[in-house]
């Protein structure tokens, strides 16, 4: 089953892209082969450091994955206005200032779901927005 517009936090990219655990990372693929992906420039930046920190990739395998996601993921550019909103969203959620850029990015891309496991799965923000953690869905197998 396809879902619609998922924003997808840089937690689910790692386990996509580069985990040892098996199950997440097939649980990872799976969610996003099941959904229209939407990233942030922020989670670009964000995976690329833990690619190089994380992992004994090289530059050119690093720009070989990314490419790899923007093929098939629409990447959205932090604007002023998605920082003003985060800034509201930490007041009113109490996320980090970095998780609610990420739910006000998410927001301003008009996503439905936000996958992530950092943050509170089945919350919903704003009326708007579903938190879900791939790695607590059994339908994801």
């Amino acid at each position: 089953m396809t879902v619609g517009r998922t924003f997808v936090d840089t937690n689910i990219l790692v386990y996509a892209f580069t985990s040892d655990e098996l199950q997440k990372r097939k649980k990872a693929l799976l969610a996003l082969d099941n959904c229209i992906t939407i990233v942030s420039t922020q989670v670009i930046r964000e995976f690329s450091n833990t690619l190089f920190n994380k992992t004994d990739f090289g530059s050119e395998q690093v720009k070989d994955i990314i490419g790899e996601i923007t093929s098939v993921a629409e990447v959205v550019c932090e604007e002023i206005v998605m920082i003003s909103g985060a800034i509201d969203l930490r007041e009113k959620y109490k996320y980090s200032f970095y998780d609610s850029l990420i739910i006000s990015a998410a927001l301003s891309s008009n996503c439905e779901i936000l996958l992530s496991e950092d943050m509170q799965n089945g919350q919903l923000i704003e009326d708007k927005l579903q938190i879900v953690n791939p790695f607590m869905l059994d339908t994801l197998r």
